[in-house]
């Protein structure tokens, strides 16, 4: 006798990772746009540009690229803490901790 065969449909979901994704694919974005215009300002000043302001506005364009980067990575990086042992969330408190008081003294030097 034939053995029957059973045919499975798979349903698509909306994954859970949208957020991580939405928020990589920007953290992406807004680090290129910084590094094009931190590029751009570094010729502006190769070139003779005086203006005291550049590298301020470099600064700042590195600091929105890292954040934006931090975030994109902090989410999934909590999602999987979250299902470890305390060892482990409690690594990742402190690491965001030393991240966010990285970037306020990044902040406090402009």
């Amino acid at each position: 006798m034939a053995k029957k065969k059973k045919t499975t449909t798979t349903t698509t979901t909306t994954s859970n990772y949208e957020i991580v994704k939405f928020c990589a694919f920007w953290g992406l974005v807004i680090a290129a746009i910084a590094a094009v215009v931190s590029f751009v300002i570094a010729i502006i000043k190769f070139c003779g540009g005086t203006a005291g302001w550049l590298g301020r506005v470099v600064g700042v364009c590195n600091t929105v690229s890292q954040i934006a980067l931090i975030i994109a990575a902090i989410i999934p990086a909590y999602r999987y803490s979250r299902g470890k042992p305390a060892v482990w969330q409690a690594f990742f408190w402190v690491a965001v901790i030393f991240i966010v008081l990285g970037l306020v003294g990044i902040n406090l030097a402009f």
